[in-house]
């Protein structure tokens, strides 16, 4: 029988849009959710086992007067090393024609979304992990985690301890300032701060500059970027009270090593009818603390917290 046609648009030929439509909706999705990798030194080599990054010692301060007759002695540079060694993540969905059929389609587009705000974020709870093993943790107040009171909340004076901290070790900036990734609820209450100088809006910013991703405001020479990914838990030996950690950085704090940066996987069908297709995502990558002067830890409560055992 002849074909209607024969000139057809079919699947055959627009395959290639129908694959790009659903990798653009997974590049929109991880756009909306990461937030840690605009704060991490990247550094991609393809295929490595491990990947090192290099950290220069700085020079001796120069404070003696030269003398006229004399020539200097040179000062060597020395370096040391932080070995980043990717790992593989991902995860999958696996769909059937059916679903397609009853769906009207709508699960074709959905799962994209989904699975590439799973990837965002992972990758943003993995980020939070490797600032959890910081050795410099400072508990609101100088308490002890079980002693936090539900009343222990951040504030200025939480703040400005980490920007010590970060200043006088001499903490290169993000775009001239510190950032601070915190939990929606220890934002919150610093927001409730009315006092002159206090809370400053994105939009309010006096000098208009590149932001963070994830950049909600300005406070106590912090920019203050949002992550929900930030870990609390009960407190420690009183159950009722959680405590928060709270992420003060600098330049060079984290790290971020791919061997193979995160992407879309499409594979199948391998059924005998070609009904069921995976569509996931996948990568070898890790977070790590690159200068260990360069990130602080706090912890404090906060007063929109459940603090319910």
């Amino acid at each position: 029988m002849p074909a209607f046609t024969t000139t057809m648009s079919t699947t055959a030929t627009l395959d290639d849009s129908i694959v790009l439509a659903y990798d653009q909706s997974f590049l929109v999705a991880v756009g909306q959710e990461n937030v840690m990798d605009s704060l991490v030194s990247r550094k991609v080599e393809v295929g490595a086992k491990s990947i090192n990054f290099t950290k220069y010692n700085r020079l001796a301060l120069a404070t003696t007067p030269l003398t006229e007759t004399d020539d200097l002695v040179s000062e060597a540079v020395t370096d040391s090393s932080v070995i980043l060694t990717p790992a593989e993540y991902g995860n999958v969905v696996t769909k059937t024609s059916l679903a397609s059929l009853q769906s009207g389609g709508k699960i074709d587009m959905a799962i994209p979304q989904l699975v590439g705000i799973n990837a965002a974020t992972t990758k943003d709870k993995l980020a939070v992990l490797a600032l959890d093993a910081s050795s410099n943790v400072y508990v609101v107040g100088g308490k002890a985690e079980g002693s936090v009171l539900a009343t222990d909340v951040a504030s200025r004076t939480f703040l400005g301890y980490f920007y010590n901290k970060l200043a006088r070790a001499g903490v290169p900036k993000f775009n001239g300032d510190y950032v601070a990734v915190l939990h929606d609820d220890i934002i919150a209450d610093l927001r409730a701060d009315t006092t002159n100088g206090s809370w400053i809006d994105v939009n309010k910013y006096s000098n208009v500059t590149e932001i963070v991703s994830g950049e909600v405001g300005m406070y106590a020479g912090f920019r203050i970027v949002r992550n929900n990914q930030a870990t609390f838990a009960d407190q420690t030996g009183a159950g009722l009270i959680d405590l928060y950690n709270c992420y003060f950085m600098g330049q060079n704090a984290l790290g971020l090593a791919e061997s193979r940066q995160v992407g879309m996987t499409f594979t199948g069908p391998f059924d005998k009818l070609g009904r069921f297709v995976n569509v996931g995502w996948y990568g070898a990558f890790q977070y790590k603390i690159v200068d260990t002067d360069a990130v602080w830890v706090g912890k404090c409560a906060s007063s929109v917290g459940l603090n319910a055992a």
